[in-house]
């Protein structure tokens, strides 16, 4: 229990650090103080070798043992979103507009704490360890994985872990699977194409409205009619924008959504299906219209082994009450999958519900 033990010494440093960074949150691409923050906790703990401002704010930094081993990735990212604090607390968000509301505080400090523990005991590990900062997150469908292991952050590296904190397990459960543990993220926006005219006189014109009606109700059968039961995915369109006047047959119909999946194939008949249900539509309508679909973060997929792995650890650590083998993936999305392609590893998540409080989702003021 020493290492735990070693933790908990550190409760107050990192209580301290995370309502730091929480206060003064920064968006995608923008981390540039929560990242000199980073980097100043990282001198002042030593022994690491630092490279930074990579792929924007991003910050790789080694840790050498005296023993040769297999090198460890240890990953957080650091990015806040566009959300206004509602909270109340004394360490609320200074910055307006700019909230922590995914727990990316939370990552961040938990791997400042592995930092000085992993640097407190380098002598009894063998191999080494590479803690990635990793910027852009929320920046879906882009994401600052590509961007870090472009600039190398995996090279070299043999296995690959991650967290995040999850309001649906309880306060300090830990949980996970292997297999796929998360779903593809992809954005797709539609534009449709009609023709204006006075609203007393329809015929003279190509309304984009119902054209776009007809397609939002179109797609809810792409889930029941054309992919396999036993399969999953989610699509939804989250904005519709058409027309300029109560009395003018609208032009122009914009609309954006999201697709998640689980597997390749269910992901291209998504792609498909909404590319066949457009055109079917402006056949139809007489309108045109046309389809940007963006495929964004793969589904997070983890390693057996390395699974197996983390999860017999914590149960080491923490005890079989505080892990647990979650039976099904979420249709949330992480970037963290782009590392998964590359290298073999595993992603959890880190209950943090509190028994008899209210649960609030992730991205919640």
């Amino acid at each position: 229990m020493s290492l735990l033990n070693n933790a908990k010494d550190l409760q107050s440093w990192l209580v301290h650090i995370r309502r730091q960074i929480h206060a003064f949150p920064e968006i995608s691409g923008e981390e540039q103080k929560t990242a000199k923050y980073i980097i100043d906790e990282l001198h002042a703990i030593g022994g690491y070798k630092i490279r930074c401002e990579i792929n924007g704010h991003g910050i790789i930094a080694d840790l050498e043992s005296y023993v040769p081993g297999p090198r460890i990735a240890l990953r957080a990212d650091m990015d806040a979103l566009h959300i206004q604090e509602e909270t109340g607390l004394s360490f609320a968000s200074k910055n307006s507009g700019v909230m922590h509301a995914c727990g990316h505080d939370a990552h961040v400090t938990m791997l400042l704490g592995a930092a000085k523990l992993l640097y407190n005991m380098r002598d009894q590990i063998k191999g080494s360890v590479r803690l990635i900062f990793q910027p852009a997150e929320e920046l879906s469908p882009i994401g600052g994985a590509k961007g870090m292991i472009f600039a190398g952050a995996l090279e070299d590296v043999d296995s690959i872990y991650g967290l995040h904190v999850w309001p649906y397990l309880p306060m300090g459960v830990l949980g996970t699977k292997s297999g796929t543990l998360m779903a593809s993220s992809d954005h797709f926006e539609v534009q449709i194409y009609g023709r204006a005219s006075h609203g007393a006189k329809p015929s003279d014109g190509l309304d984009a409205i119902v054209a776009g009606a007809q397609f939002v109700n179109a797609v809810q059968t792409i889930v029941s009619r054309n992919i396999d039961p036993m399969q999953s995915a989610v699509i939804s369109i989250g904005e519709c924008h058409a027309g300029t006047r109560y009395n003018i047959i609208a032009e122009q119909c914009r609309m954006e959504g999201t697709c998640r999946t689980f597997n390749m194939n269910v992901r291209d008949v998504v792609e498909n299906r909404l590319k066949d249900i457009l055109h079917g539509v402006c056949q139809l309508s007489g309108c045109h219209g046309c389809l940007n679909y963006e495929r964004g973060y793969p589904p997070v997929i983890n390693d057996l082994k390395q699974t197996e792995y983390l999860l017999k650890t914590a149960e080491e650590l923490f005890g079989g009450d505080r892990v647990v083998a979650v039976p099904e993936p979420s249709t949330c999305a992480e970037d963290f999958a782009f590392y998964l392609q590359e290298k073999p590893g595993a992603f959890a998540w880190l209950g943090t519900a509190l028994p008899g409080e209210e649960i609030y989702p992730l991205h919640n003021s």
